[in-house]
Formats: structure tokens, sequence, C-alpha cells
């Protein structure tokens, strides 16, 4: 037997923010065929399905999921704004603070659902899923799974109750905003040495951080991540680049101890050699916010495309006891019932810090002709400190809270670099 998905795309050109890659315009069509008793099969394959495109009527579409593009939203825009001061301490070293801010309107938002249930609606509860005469036999495809001869009563308190998904693509309604305050110091190479150190406090918030699903190609997307499509409100939370401290130093240091230039007897013939130098680049930053949803969800027969747990507290646990096996408290989130939304926001815990130490000594060796031999001794992650992946966020999951990924360990590597 073959059981597969349709659907019947609709598109209207407009001016929006993510430029048009797929699918193809101006109309893309997927259309198959179903068994419509789980014993006889959609079609022998000896003849062959038997699947006819749509034709582009006022009635195509019918029992399929559709989608098409808001033709009066307008493109994305951006506003930035920013003060800085600046001061000299020396000759050679400078000091500046500044405070940088940024809102970007019509930001692409996730996939949504037009065709879903209102949170009021979805009060009336168990009725929602009994099943009652389709009004619209016979009108709706038998190919249709809302073709039959009963329909969920849910189906007929939707927005569009002869289609499935209705979704509009790549929907740039969204906005994000962000601010930040740093501080940098700086000393240009003077006497062997140069150094560049900054921090940054900043808070960046959206109602976008996932956009549109690649699989939209196929159709409109059933589980998307969002918890109420009628409630933009919901997904207002922290974005998931927020990394609100960011420490980065970085340096050159000519060492003042070695051989200095020499004209290297019994080395390589009319070879200088030049003194070692130190560089490396230090980084400290926090971790960014992590989405929680139930690996269930018990609202999916009403068009909700993701269902959030409950949360009673602050899920955060105290840095001497994150491990990768309990990076998160995860005791405070409980399942969020049929029938109601979870309370939790959409990013509502941390992922682990960052730190990491990059450091280089290398030396060169000046041959005639303007060439020069270079030696370089690297190390990443110097401290072999461990990079953690993120924890997995899908309550109800046995995974959830743990991490089970992490970067790579401390490396080493020797450079040898002919420059020519």
């Amino acid at each position: 037997m073959l059981r597969t998905g349709y659907g019947l795309v609709f598109i209207e050109m407009a001016g929006i923010t993510t430029p048009f890659t797929t699918p193809v315009f101006p109309f893309l069509q997927t259309v198959s065929q179903r068994t419509l008793d789980n014993i006889v099969p959609a079609f022998v394959l000896a003849t062959g399905p038997q699947v006819e495109k749509i034709p582009l009527t006022p009635t195509a579409g019918l029992g399929q999921g559709v989608f098409a593009v808001d033709r009066d939203l307008g493109s994305g825009y951006v506003q930035q704004w920013n003060v800085s001061l600046q001061r000299e301490l020396s000759s050679n070293v400078s000091i500046e603070a500044a405070y940088v801010g940024s809102k970007i309107t019509h930001v692409g938002i996730p996939d949504s659902n037009l065709n879903q249930l209102s949170v009021e609606q979805l009060a009336l509860g168990s009725a929602l899923t009994a099943r009652v005469p389709n009004p619209y036999f016979g009108i709706i495809p038998r190919s249709s799974s809302l073709g039959d001869p009963t329909i969920p009563m849910n189906q007929l308190l939707r927005p569009y109750p002869m289609y499935t998904t209705v979704s509009q693509y790549r929907n740039n309604v969204g906005t994000t905003f962000y601010q930040g305050a740093y501080v940098k110091l700086e000393q240009r190479f003077s006497k062997g040495l140069s150094y560049l150190v900054s921090y940054t406090r900043s808070k960046l918030e959206d109602d976008a951080s996932s956009v549109f699903d690649a699989s939209i190609l196929t159709g409109p997307v059933a589980n998307y991540p969002v918890a109420d499509s009628f409630n933009r409100k919901l997904e207002r939370d922290y974005s998931t680049g927020d990394i609100p401290h960011i420490l980065v130093a970085s340096g050159v240091w000519e060492l003042p101890f070695g051989s200095g230039r020499s004209h290297n007897p019994g080395g390589i013939a009319g070879a200088v050699v030049n003194d070692w130098t130190l560089s490396g680049v230090m980084t400290l930053q926090s971790g960014i916010p992590i989405a929680v949803t139930q690996a269930t969800n018990n609202n999916a027969f009403g068009g909700f495309g993701t269902q959030r747990p409950n949360i009673s507290g602050d899920p955060a646990l105290p840095t001497d006891e994150q491990t990768p096996a309990r990076w998160f408290n995860t005791s405070v989130f409980s399942t969020a019932p049929q029938f109601t939304l979870g309370n939790a926001t959409r990013n509502p815990v941390r992922g682990p810090r960052y730190q990491n130490l990059d450091l280089s000594l290398s030396r060169r060796v000046s041959l005639p002709a303007a060439n020069a031999l270079e030696f370089r001794v690297e190390a990443f992650n110097v401290t072999n400190t461990t990079p953690f992946g993120a924890p997995n966020g899908s309550f109800g999951s046995a995974a959830f809270g743990t991490i089970t990924t992490a970067g790579d360990p401390r490396v080493l590597q020797l450079v040898a670099k002919f420059l020519f």
C-alpha cells in the first residue's frame, strides 16, 4: 500500500525580507493517492498511480494544505543607534566605552498555522475530537483526509474548515530588539607588545529566532515551533542568539629573550633569526538560550504546532550543581494537559558557558631574497576545558536536561611555513 502526504501550493509574489529561492514559482503542486480503507491498496504497481494534477480553479486545493504570501507586507528594515566615548591614555593606549542599539522590523517569523483552533475553542475539551457528519462530503476529494463521510468536530470550527494547514510563506511580521554596552582597552603595537581587551553586556529579544522550515517546499509545515499562531506575544523572549556577557582578550608579544637577530653561524646560510613571538586569544561568554517543548504535542489535532510544558520555578541550577547528566532543574517542569497551553516561555533555560584559550608560539628565520621560514607551535583549547553542547530541551524525553555532545578537546599542532 502507498500512503503519502499531499498538498497544493499557491504563492503570490510580494516584497519580503527573505528572497525567493524555493519553491519554484509561480506554483508548486504535490498530489498523491491514498488508500481509503487501509486494506485496498491505493494502486497496483503494474498499472501505476492514477494521479492527475489539480486544475487551478477557485476550488483547487480543497482538503489540502495551502500557503501564500501577504502582498501587503513590506520589506524588512533596520534602525540602529549608538553613542561612544573614546580617550587616549597614552600615545599607544586608548579606552572606549559605548552604547549600541538596533531594532529590526518585518523579520520573518517561524511557520505558523492560520487554520488553528483558538484557545477559547480549545477549552471545549474532548468534544473536539468526536467525529460528526461531514458537510463537505462529496465536495472535498476522497483522496483528502477531509473527504470522508465523518470528520472530527474541531475541523469544522477552524477558520478554513475545508483545508488542513494554512500558512503564510516566510511571514515577515516579527521584530528584534538589541541593546548593548561595551568597554574596550587597546594598545597598538609598541615595544614588542599589542593587546585588545573588550567586554560586552547586552540583551537581544525577538519573536523570530527560527524562521521558516526548509521542508516547506513540499507544503505547509505542521509541527512549526509556535505555541499559538494567534498570539505572537507568547513567542517574545530572549533570542536564540542572545549572549549577555562576552569577554575577549587577544595579544601579541615579542618575548624579551632569545637569540635576537643574528647571522646564525652554523645554521641556514645567510639566515637571520628573529625573536620568539607569543600570541593568543581568550574568549569567555554566557550560554545561549534553549527552547523547551513537550515531546508529545497533545494539541496537534487542533492545528497547534508545538505544546510547551508548565513551569513552576526557576530552572537554573547553581554552577557547582550543573553536570552533563543534569544541566538544569528538570523538576520544575510538568506536563501541560491536552486542551491547554503550557506556561513555559519559549527559551526558559540556558546552555553551557563558553570558555576558550588559544595560544601560538612562533619564530621566523629570514632567508636571502626576501624569503623566510616560520616555525610555529599552536595550542587550541589550552586549558582543555570541555566545550559542552546544548542540553536536550524535549520535555518527556528520557534525555531531557542532559548534555550528550561536546566540542574538541585540547589540540596541539606544529607548523612550518615557507614564505616567498
